[in-house]
């Protein structure tokens, strides 16, 4: 069961699409305020987490305002997978979050380790089965 702080987190990194062109996606995260205080600096980590999904070249992110445009290789990568990739992202944090003892995170870093780690393992299977998807529609 999902428990309010968790519903508010997830709400807050859901995405909305503002402009999607080919190679180019801006991603608009309308509820980030609503994120509580202590969701707020992983969102320094989206950079990092968005660049290793293959094709994406650059990551701005805009935290004032929710932003995040991402620049990246149609050939290799399109916005559907970098949703699909934002989407499990914020699912591996929150498992992340409910597997680590509490006393056990020394700082944010911690867990933003852990959530890299995680996607990192993930993301070959993720790709393919997105391959097999797309083919089969």
């Amino acid at each position: 069961m999902i428990d309010m702080h968790e519903s508010i987190i997830r709400r807050g990194l859901k995405p909305r699409v503002a402009c999607d062109l080919p190679g180019r996606l801006r991603m608009l995260f309308p509820r980030h305020a609503l994120l509580p205080d202590a969701a707020k600096p992983y969102l320094h980590d989206v950079e990092e987490i968005l660049k290793l999904l293959p094709g994406v070249q650059t990551v701005r992110v805009n935290i004032r305002i929710g932003t995040v445009l991402v620049l990246y290789d149609p050939s290799l990568c399109s916005a559907r997978h970098i949703l699909c990739w934002v989407d499990l992202a914020v699912d591996t944090g929150m498992e992340i979050a409910h597997e680590m003892n509490m006393d056990e995170i020394r700082d944010a870093r911690d867990i933003a380790s852990f959530v890299r780690q995680k996607l990192w393992m993930r993301l070959p299977h993720r790709l393919e089965t997105e391959a097999v998807n797309q083919r089969r529609f």
